[in-house]
């Protein structure tokens, strides 16, 4: 059976049964197209940019900074017409806020393409449980919960969560959970006898030790999505296959560059993503650099479906610290081996750079004896480790996950 985000694509395009990676590129060219009028008419920014220009090859890049020092030089339509502002840290790293704006239209786009997305893992009649975002109007939880009604699902946001006893409590009893992947490893691993049906991570990067561990401890389907806020929170998801994000392609224009050169990379190899939207009305982005690292998978779908898919998201550019003699440490690194650990609960960390010295310093929220040897086995050579046993609930200090620097 066909992803039923690809029957959306097909729906949304107007392409039907004609649908194909041929087909889809000639549509998206045509939006293109119209993209590029749409945002030199409109939007301040790209007003002087896109003159002349149609091909995706020869637009420029737009980046995070950009947003975060006029977001207002984006936004395509009257301030009276937006029905949500999200302003947010511009990476796990920097303080630097960006601020995105939606139109009512932008958001019933959201919660169209959430609603055959979720169709994936969750059926009319079940319940499903949001554990991420708030209660507020046009969320990403009231989101998600709208996508959810209309398929025949009861859903609840849980809101405010400071504790992962708290996430448990409204977890009993649930069919679909859906949250972050540090958040719902910590849960499992203190009620590894909840028994959801499905799990739905949500991040812009998912450990695959998460996944495993999930799928062992609670005996479910383990769902992936990758999104971000600057393209109404949804981008990906994959399907009962886990081989590869279905993208929403009839919203967004995925691309695949080498961040050195800006090069669109061969098929199959590794870059960076770069997306363009082609339908948002309140702010329209044109090759926007995520910095996160990934490919195309252009073999055809056991789902059926013949459509390019995205790999998994390899970790982000900026996430990398040199530790010196050209070697790297980042938390998505730290991420799988830890969460590969059984004892491991959780884990914060923090790099720090004394007279020419590193030392990684970790405390581990576990429930037993922490391999140290193995760890610094699989991390760079003259990296020093200092750790601590504690308490590490990621419910406590919510947000990005990241390594604390301190020089």
């Amino acid at each position: 059976m066909t992803s039923p985000v690809n029957t959306w694509t097909a729906e949304r395009t107007g392409l039907g049964e004609n649908l194909n990676p041929e087909t889809l590129l000639a549509w998206q060219k045509e939006k293109l197209k119209t993209l590029v009028e749409y945002a030199h008419r409109n939007s301040r920014y790209y007003s002087e940019k896109l003159q002349g220009i149609t091909d995706l090859k020869e637009l420029s890049f737009t980046n995070p900074t950009d947003i975060v020092d006029d977001p207002f030089a984006f936004l395509a339509i009257p301030q009276s017409q937006v029905a949500r502002v999200t302003t947010f840290a511009n990476s796990g790293t920097t303080r630097l806020k960006k601020r995105i704006f939606f139109s009512k239209a932008d958001l019933e786009r959201t919660v169209d393409f959430f609603s055959a997305g979720m169709s994936t893992m969750v059926q009319k009649g079940e319940h499903a449980q949001i554990l991420i975002s708030n209660k507020t109007e046009n969320s990403l939880g009231s989101l998600l919960l709208e996508s959810l009604s209309k398929i025949g699902v009861r859903a609840e946001i849980s809101g405010v969560i400071k504790t992962a006893d708290k996430a448990i409590h409204d977890a009993l009893g649930v069919d679909c959970l859906i949250g972050l992947p540090s958040e719902l490893l910590y849960m499992s691993r203190i009620a590894p006898d909840l028994r959801p049906n499905s799990v739905l991570l949500a991040a812009d990067y998912i450990p695959q030790s998460v996944i495993d561990s999930l799928k062992e401890t609670w005996k479910c389907c383990v769902f992936s999505h990758y999104g971000h806020t600057e393209f109404g929170f949804g981008c990906a998801v994959d399907c009962e296959q886990h081989d590869g994000y279905h993208l929403r392609d009839a919203d967004l224009i995925f691309e695949i560059i080498d961040p050195e050169t800006g090069l669109q990379t061969n098929p199959g190899e590794r870059g960076e993503v770069v997306i363009t939207t082609v339908s948002s009305e309140a702010m329209p982005l044109i090759r926007y650099r995520t910095g996160h690292i990934s490919r195309f998978i252009s073999s055809p779908c056991a789902c059926s479906s013949k459509l390019p898919r995205l790999g998994r998201i390899e970790g982000r550019i900026e996430s990398k610290i040199n530790v010196g003699n050209e070697s790297t440490i980042s938390i998505h690194q730290l991420d799988e081996i830890l969460f590969a650990d059984p004892v491991i609960r959780g884990f914060d960390a923090s790099l720090h750079h004394i007279r020419g010295k590193f030392t990684l310093h970790l405390t581990v929220d576990a429930q037993g004896i922490f391999d140290l040897n193995s760890l610094a086995e699989k991390l760079p050579q003259g990296l020093n480790i200092a750790f601590t046993y504690g308490k590490a609930d990621p419910f406590s200090r919510r947000g990005k996950r990241r390594i604390r620097e301190v020089l």
